[in-house]
């Protein structure tokens, strides 16, 4: 063989970085030279010069003088990209061996006495020998153990990761080419969605080239352009808000700026990989010349290597007498009690951050694939897609150490407990029950000058805090290495005797994603479990206050317990109180799933130890695997209407919640057969580390059981909620159908739906669509902001067990009684209602809140239309409110719902002359109706609130209209008296984008005069 060609491999990047760089240099300066700088600087809130400079994607495609030089040369630039993929792979799967100090002098010596047959050569893990006389011979291999960092890299170091960054580099190549030549002028969504995946994609693609770079010089170098990138994106963000939300005109300029700027430090980090590569070349062999493939000797007297693509070499790595046992430094370390707890503190914070990203990603989920936002939402995904990564990275490294901690027998797993100390945060504070660090929690401009917007900054404050304190943590807080590495093993004995069997492994990973899905579903807040079995007044079973404790002292108990939770008896124990949570309601019910979540947190710890002993990418990646189709399948169960086959699951949570824990018990049985390290094999420092965690963690643990169910008792009301008119014998209801609580912004909108029902002065609200206790809505109540800040009593209706999306009854009025109903569904989703009766100052009074089903299911609409009518015509000599979901236009005969509802039901349509609704009614009986108004929701949720005041009648005076015209006859708000008459806030452009629609203002009507009220509440008189 003989080498044709042969060139520096450092070449590569070279040519790259100065192809590129001209590339987006010559757009930008065309732009300039060719008159067209104003133009770029124009975008759709300002132009120049508010506007002063242009951004990448208005530079290289809005115009054809400077996106015909770029498109050219970034298509040149695509031979180095490629090649220098290949290149990086290459050397990532085969990093060159640097011999230590001891092999350079044994090297040294043999040559200077003349005895050396062997010629040392960089490059390569394959290295070649030449004997004296020219004949060629494979030189044994033998790795020299490397310093304590190299040797770290070597344990941890994968080729899995090498070759997930050639497919991310690849993938992030094509996303390039997709912005470059899709110009935002030719298809303005299509071109930002590219962008946004390859800004996604270089996140990872300079992390993983950061990591698998076998060179420390090189690898200290490509950081700065990283962090560099990381640091320009939150401002980037900002700055795209300030443009796109807020329309503040000169934000896209400084937006541009930082755009460009990463381009800067993209072309800059790939530039770096130069010093990667000055060891390689490349070269054209002819395999038919005989000649030799070597292209010189250089400077320090090796051959430097041809480019041959080698398989990656399996080195067994021996112990040299110069190198110390690393599992023994730190031994004589012993840091102070106040130093252990704030690592502890930190590490936990880092879990706290973990569960905060990962108990979004399905809110975000859900939100993105529902309300379909365009340019938003996009950017949006993106950004909150990369900061998780960003965020993720770091849990990474935070993840080998809790293995390695979990590898050496600790008792201790933090992500429950973090959970646990968000739940109660969440719970107890001023969030109810949501996380004051989701990027999710926002509310209106008023809210945010208010300080309501969440707590993000708080928390990034903390981060930064908790990352300093683990980078100078003491050595004696970090784990020592797990003792299944070369390093640390002994040779008079073995840390572990056998390996898991293929079976184990796949049985542990289905019952790690099982237990991680019924940790999120059940753990994550401590109102599910009574969501669960509530089955309305009077009250049967637990109330949130004060027992929402409870569950959160359970999930602590078993978080910390110390038993032996692998056994069997104890999984047949959580096996059995999970069918009693489903099965039965109120208190057993409760019991059931109190102990079921310290059953679940109990065999966390247990199941990462064990799962820790396995291959870490397959089965972490197999059980989050596992994890996400359980996700999707119990959303299924409720969502089948929506989704193909999805009859196939309809209601059938109890196939989903069996699946998980024979998975989870069948897992715990063969994690109980894995061999792990004997206690007494750990080392000194570890089992200190142990000690002090398994010291706070039970201490804390303690603390929050102790303080959750004080504080639950704190919040159980000292006084009844009080009417908007206490003094007067009226009250106002209303229907409003609420998307889940998320605005069309993709925020949470529970203050902002508290703001308007405090301002519209609803008494009576039914609430559509609020069942939230799924992963897809973030496990949230959605009636706790209203019911805690405003004074409410609350029904929740079906639980999430019952396959509904949601009904609730908020009524600042005494609930006597009331009952849950799943309305006929042969077809379709399963309709939930609520008939409750209230104490409305002192009149029984019915109130039925139901949400029917869709336009596409007409017999079910039916069905459950008639089922409401019979619910409201037996109770016929009770005053009743319908506030409901109908679907149906007004007046539509049989058998669309109106006409079912108002004659069998024998109700009234609260305004026959509002013909322009088409899902939310109100209907009443045995009451004198005063008012009616629609109100805009704003971006809160894609349907208004619609309200109706009522006034009871005198006692033993019936309520009878003798006609259409008396019923329906208008009168001008001077008309009527003030108590009557609702807020005047909500006229002409209204407050914070609500206002009444349809009509200038609210629809009043007077009682005739055989009411004996029409001269009631003048001069705020409570005479009845």
């Amino acid at each position: 063989m003989s080498t044709l060609l042969a060139f520096p491999a450092r070449w590569v990047p070279i040519a790259h970085t100065v192809i590129a760089g001209l590339a987006f240099s010559t757009a930008l300066f065309s732009g300039w030279l060719g008159g067209l700088w104003e133009e770029l600087c124009i975008n759709s809130v300002a132009r120049w010069p508010v506007e002063w400079f242009p951004s990448v994607s208005a530079t290289i495609g809005d115009h054809a003088l400077p996106r015909a030089p770029f498109q050219i040369l970034i298509a040149l630039c695509a031979t180095p990209r490629f090649l220098l993929l290949l290149v990086q792979w290459i050397v990532h799967r085969n990093p060159p061996i640097r011999p230590t100090k001891t092999s350079d002098r044994h090297d040294s010596a043999a040559t200077t006495n003349g005895h050396s047959s062997t010629l040392k050569l960089t490059g390569l893990r394959t290295r070649t020998a030449f004997q004296k006389g020219g004949e060629k011979v494979q030189e044994g291999i033998e790795v020299v153990t490397a310093p304590l960092e190299e040797a770290v890299e070597m344990e941890v170091g994968s080729t899995t990761l090498v070759d997930i960054e050639l497919f991310v580099g690849i993938a992030r190549t094509f996303c390039c080419g997709g912005w470059v030549y899709i110009t935002s002028r030719d298809h303005h969504d299509i071109h930002d969605l590219f962008m946004i995946l390859y800004l996604l994609l270089t996140l990872p693609w300079m992390a993983l080239s950061t990591q698998n770079c076998s060179d420390p010089d090189s690898r200290k170098k490509r950081r700065l352009p990283f962090y560099g990138f990381l640091a320009t994106i939150p401002p980037l963000i900002w700055l795209y808000y300030r443009h796109s939300v807020m329309r503040i005109p000169g934000s896209y300029t400084y937006y541009s700026i930082l755009e460009w700027s990463l381009v800067f430090w993209d072309v800059t980090f790939d530039a770096l990989a130069f010093t990667e590569l000055s060891h390689l070349q490349i070269g054209i062999v002819d395999t038919n010349r005989s000649g030799d493939v070597l292209s010189g000797p250089t400077s320090n007297g090796h051959y430097q290597p041809s480019f041959v693509l080698a398989q990656p070499t399996k080195s067994t790595i021996k112990v040299t007498k110069n190198v110390s046992d690393w599992t023994k430094e730190g031994s004589h370390i012993t840091s102070p009690q106040w130093r252990a707890l704030l690592a502890w503190i930190s590490d936990v914070y880092h879990a706290v951050c973990f569960w905060t990203i990962f108990t979004s990603l399905g809110f975000q989920l859900f939100y993105w694939s529902v309300w379909k936002l365009a340019n938003l939402s996009s950017y949006v995904m993106a950004t909150t897609t990369g900061y998780n990564f960003i965020t993720s990275l770091h849990g990474l490294r935070v993840h080998r150490i809790m293995m390695v901690v979990f590898g050496m027998g600790c008792y201790f797993f933090p992500w429950p407990a973090a959970r646990l100390v968000g739940v109660s945060i969440g719970t107890w504070t001023g969030w109810q029950s949501l996380s004051g660090t989701w990027a999710r929690l926002r509310g209106s401009e008023e809210m945010l000058a208010e300080g309501q917007r969440g707590w993000n900054k708080t928390g990034l404050v903390f981060a930064a805090f908790a990352l300093l304190e683990y980078h100078y943590r003491p050595l004696d807080l970090h784990p020592a290495q797990p003792l299944d590495h070369p390093l640390a093993k002994k040779k008079d004995s073995t840390a572990i005797t056998g390996r898991p069997t293929l079976a184990q492994q796949r049985l542990v990973t289905v019952g790690l994603g099982a237990l991680i899905h019924l940790i999120q579903t059940f753990v994550t807040d401590s109102g599910t479990i009574i969501s669960w079995t509530w089955t309305g007044y009077p009250v049967k079973g637990p109330t949130l206050h004060p027992f929402a404790g409870v569950v959160i002292a359970a999930a602590a108990t078993g978080t910390v317990s110390k038993h032996d939770v692998l056994r069997p008896i104890w999984s047949v124990v959580g096996c059995m109180t999970a069918a009693v949570l489903y099965i039965f309601p109120d208190w057993l019910g409760f019991i059931g799933g109190t102990v079921l979540v310290a059953y679940l947190t109990s065999v966390f710890p247990a199941y990462i130890r064990a799962a820790s002993t396995l291959p870490p990418g397959s089965t972490f990646g197999n059980a989050l695997l596992v994890k996400i189709v359980l996700d999707v399948v119990s959303v299924v169960t409720a969502a089948y209407a929506f989704v193909p086959m999805g009859w196939l699951l309809r209601e059938r949570t109890d196939l989903v919640l069996g699946f998980c824990m024979v998975a989870v018990a069948v897992g715990a049985y063969a994690a109980r057969g894995i061999p792990l390290i004997a206690i007494q094999m750990i080392p000194v420092r570890s089992r200190r580390r142990i000690q002090s965690t398994a010291r706070w963690t039970l201490i804390s643990s303690a603390l929050l059981s102790v303080v959750s169910i004080t504080i639950g008792y704190s919040k159980l009301p000292t006084s009844a909620p009080i009417p908007y008119y206490p003094d007067h014998k009226i009250f106002t209801g209303g229907i409003w159908t609420v998307h889940f609580g998320v605005d069309k912004e993709g925020r949470d909108s529970q203050r902002r739906m508290m703001e308007l029902i405090r301002d519209a002065q609803v008494d009576v609200i039914g609430l559509l669509e609020s069942d939230l206790h799924r992963f897809v809505y973030g496990n949230r109540d959605l009636t706790r902001v209203i019911s805690e800040e405003l004074g409410y009593y609350v029904d929740l209706g079906p639980g999430p067990n019952k396959h509904t999306w949601g009904a609730a009854l908020l009524s600042k009025f005494p609930i006597l009684n009331s009952t849950h109903h799943l309305l006929p569904s042969p077809h379709g989703e399963l309709a939930p209602a609520i008939f409750a009766t209230l104490d409305v100052h002192g009149q029984k009074v019915n109130v039925m809140v139901s949400h029917n089903g869709q336009e596409e299911d007409a017999l079910d609409r039916e069905l459950q239309t008639t089922e409401i009518a019979r619910l409201l015509r037996e109770t016929e000599d009770t005053p009743a409110v319908f506030l409901g979901y109908l679907v149906t236009r007004t007046g539509d005969l049989r058998p669309w719902p109106y006409q079912i509802l108002m004659e069998d039901g024998r109700m009234n349509d609260i305004e026959i002359g509002d013909r322009w609704r088409w899902c939310e009614y109100i209907a009443f009986r045995g009451l004198w109706r005063i008012g009616y108004a629609r109100i805009h929701e704003s971006d809160i949720s894609d349907t208004e609130l619609q309200i109706g005041k009522f006034l009871l009648p005198k006692p033993g005076g019936p309520v009878r209209y003798e006609s259409n015209q008396e019923m329906y006859w208008h009168i001008g708000e001077n008309d009527v008296p003030e108590p009557w008459r609702l807020p005047s806030m909500f006229r002409d452009n209204g407050t914070r984008g609500h206002r009444y629609v349809v009509w200038d203002g609210p629809l009043y009507y007077l009682p005739p005069e055989r009411s004996g009220l029409q001269k009631y509440g003048w001069g705020w008189s409570t005479d009845f």
